[in-house]
């Protein structure tokens, strides 16, 4: 097999052309990290972070700005730095990027800002690696903060006390423990007193619908001596009714309710029940202690029989 000489190397002046596209390639991608007011290095890194994409804009050439990574993209390169940082380890660069993207992204908004448990779990055995009590106390606090927008798991906590015990921090563990096992906090005594305002409001709406559909309250069930007219408002306030009621104005329209009550149904809240899930469009189960009952278009699936 014969090679021509044209064949067997590029020319001269190909070359050189070569050599001048590669020398003014490298200076147009050494102008897009040439350290501006923006850039900041992190001990132990090789390379600047640019944080914004707005930032060193004026100095990237118009024909690559496209090839900028931006938004998700941003953000995944950064959990990826963060991830080689930990696996160094480097614990204060790991903490400074995680510090600064807690910052920025807290700023901008959205989910970007969240850790997930593992790279949570990641960033704290960096600092246990370590050997450094300051980092992991310091971690702690960034994990902890409102910018983190992710909250830490009991079965984090509990990691992160095993920590400071290997660390020789049992102050800190007994700390940590402490926030794990305290209750969460309870709604506030307003919003639970208008809920319940809502759910009778609500009892109330319904039984007008409901009597206007062709229910007609039969008062044998109910079994005190008073008049006509509290009979009928003790049988619109039986428990089923006010679940019921509180599920109609705490959940989505069409949202199937279930109701489980340890008593059996009397027979004019089974009537009530199934106009109820007619005028109202949804599935009612209720579960009293002898069989379901799935109300749904004005019918129970019971068939009339509990």
């Amino acid at each position: 097999m014969l090679i021509t000489p044209t064949l067997a190397a590029p020319a001269a002046s190909h070359a050189s052309s070569f050599r001048t596209a590669a020398s003014l390639s490298c200076r147009s991608l050494g102008s897009l990290v040439q350290p501006t007011a923006t850039t900041r290095y992190y001990r132990g890194r090789c390379r600047p972070l640019l944080y914004s994409a707005s930032a060193g804009a004026a100095s990237i050439p118009a024909g690559i700005t496209s090839n900028i990574p931006s938004g998700d993209t941003g953000c995944r390169l950064e959990r990826d730095e963060l991830a080689r940082l930990c696996q160094e380890p480097d614990p204060e660069g790991a903490l400074n990027l995680l510090d600064e993207m807690l910052h920025r992204r807290g700023a901008v908004g959205g989910v970007s800002g969240q850790l997930a448990p593992e790279e949570q779990v990641t960033v704290l055995q960096c600092c246990a690696d370590a050997r450094s009590l300051s980092s992991l106390r310091r971690a702690h606090r960034l994990l902890s903060s409102p910018r983190s927008r992710s909250a830490i798991t009991t079965p984090i906590l509990h990691r992160i006390a095993t920590l400071y015990c290997k660390l020789g921090a049992p102050g800190d563990a007994r700390r940590v423990l402490n926030e794990a096992s305290r209750p969460p906090p309870r709604r506030k005594a307003n919003e639970a007193r208008t809920k319940r305002q809502e759910a009778y409001e609500k009892v109330r709406e319904l039984h007008e619908e409901i009597r206007a559909a062709g229910y007609v309250p039969d008062t044998r069930f109910v079994l005190h001596d008073i008049d006509e007219d509290a009979k009928v408002q003790a049988l619109m306030y039986h428990s089923e009714r006010l679940a019921i009621a509180f599920g109609l104005v705490s959940t989505p329209p069409g949202t199937p309710l279930r109701v489980m009550k340890n008593l059996r149904i009397c027979g004019d809240c089974h009537n009530a029940v199934k106009l109820m899930a007619k005028v109202t469009g949804r599935e009612i189960i209720v579960r009293d202690n002898k069989r379901f009952h799935h109300f749904k278009d004005g019918s129970c699936s019971c068939g009339d029989y509990w």
